[in-house]
């Protein structure tokens, strides 16, 4: 599974250890540990002020799919966690929030919700009369909708 952006920089903050524990778990094929650490994860990141903390658990969320009686569970967490990552990322005007939530809901193959995303970027890139932002966030519409539709053809979605 391609990994959304963000997970390059897996962002750092009071999450990360549990997300190592969870990942180490998964390791061990310990599910019921995996999930508990996912747990505080989630919640430690849903504590913290930001977006990027949300982001990070959500992508780590769908490496519990690894288990096969959580792969649902895992899918449906990452997407109301990407959700609310989404909302915060809105509401404090992050053009780098929304054009992320946008790639990770692209990756779960979720077009509708990439484009209410990308619409969102659209505004936030135009508000700041930033010329840069508004070619940045074309560039990404672009390149997502491309995606979505190289996954049509090959029918992966």
């Amino acid at each position: 599974m391609m990994r959304p952006l963000f997970g390059k920089i897996e962002a750092l903050g009071p999450w990360t250890a549990h997300i190592q524990a969870m990942d180490q778990a998964v390791a061990e094929n310990d599910p019921g540990e995996s999930v508990r650490a996912w747990r505080q994860a989630y919640s430690a990141a849903l504590s913290h002020p930001g977006w990027l903390g949300l982001l990070t658990v959500a992508a780590a969320s769908l490496r519990l799919g690894a288990f096969p009686g959580l792969a649902r569970g895992a899918a449906a967490r990452a997407r109301e966690t990407y959700w609310i990552a989404f909302f915060r990322a809105r509401q404090q005007r992050s053009l780098n929030g929304v054009l992320h939530a946008a790639e990770a809901f692209g990756v779960l193959g979720d077009r509708s919700t990439v484009e209410q995303c990308m619409r969102v970027a659209e505004g936030l890139a135009s508000r700041t009369a930033d010329g840069a932002d508004v070619d940045r966030v074309r560039l990404i519409a672009a390149r997502l909708a491309e995606q979505s539709l190289a996954e049509e053809r090959s029918g992966a979605v």
